[in-house]
């Protein structure tokens, strides 16, 4: 039985938006499965099938952030602050942005080569996402407060860890990369998985604020 003293930033009335920001974030998390499958996969059919789901994905995404635009324009009570609303939204759909810019980059550069910061990278990718939706699926109880500050803490340690993964790739690459082209495409590479796990710690910044103000 669920505790009456439990307080919601998604009352009941507005379910639609609670389930519409766990839908979103669920998504996300799928994108970095998927990213992190394709870096692991055994043959090139199965990464591209996987960046071909990723990019549908990405369009299941901006459908979503429509949706609480415009539902959140309608309604006369909503569960917080409209912009803060659909700046949540769109963070969450930033995050889908950037794994979907990496995925591209790898799959239009035809990397030859997979290499060790690309696994962890999308690793991490995989983790500051399966962090970042617990943390917004925990948002339905005010009392999980600290537990929220928890994971977006978890969330901004494991950005740390890929700024590391991709400032030593980086240096590794102008150390020892010989053809200026594919030390172009694999900075590229790089700079765009780095970039997905920092738009997941700028969505915790939003969250932080969201609880602060309603707390």
């Amino acid at each position: 039985m669920k505790s009456t003293n439990s307080k919601s930033i998604f009352p009941n009335s507005n379910q639609l938006f609670y389930d519409l920001f766990n839908t979103a974030v669920a998504n996300v998390t799928e994108m970095a499965r998927l990213l992190d499958e394709a870096v692991n996969a055994p043959t090139s059919y199965e990464q591209k099938f996987n960046f071909a789901h990723i990019d549908k994905l990405k369009f299941k995404s901006y459908e979503i952030t429509h949706r609480v635009f415009s539902e959140s324009g309608r309604m006369l009570i909503s569960p917080f602050n409209r912009k803060d609303m659909c700046d949540l939204a769109s963070a969450i759909d930033d995050v889908a942005d950037r794994i979907t810019m990496a995925a591209r980059r790898i799959n239009l550069y035809n990397v030859p080569v997979i290499t060790q910061p690309m696994i962890e990278l999308a690793a991490l990718i995989l983790q500051t996402s399966t962090e970042l939706e617990k943390a917004v699926n925990a948002m339905n109880d005010l009392s999980k407060s600290a537990i929220i500050f928890e994971l977006c803490s978890n969330i901004k340690k494991l950005e740390a860890q890929a700024d590391s993964v991709h400032n030593k790739a980086f240096a590794d690459l102008l150390n020892n990369e010989k053809d200026p082209i594919e030390l172009i495409k694999y900075t590229d590479v790089f700079a765009a998985m780095e970039t997905a796990t920092d738009s997941c710690e700028d969505t915790t910044l939003i969250i932080e604020s969201i609880l602060i103000k309603n707390g």
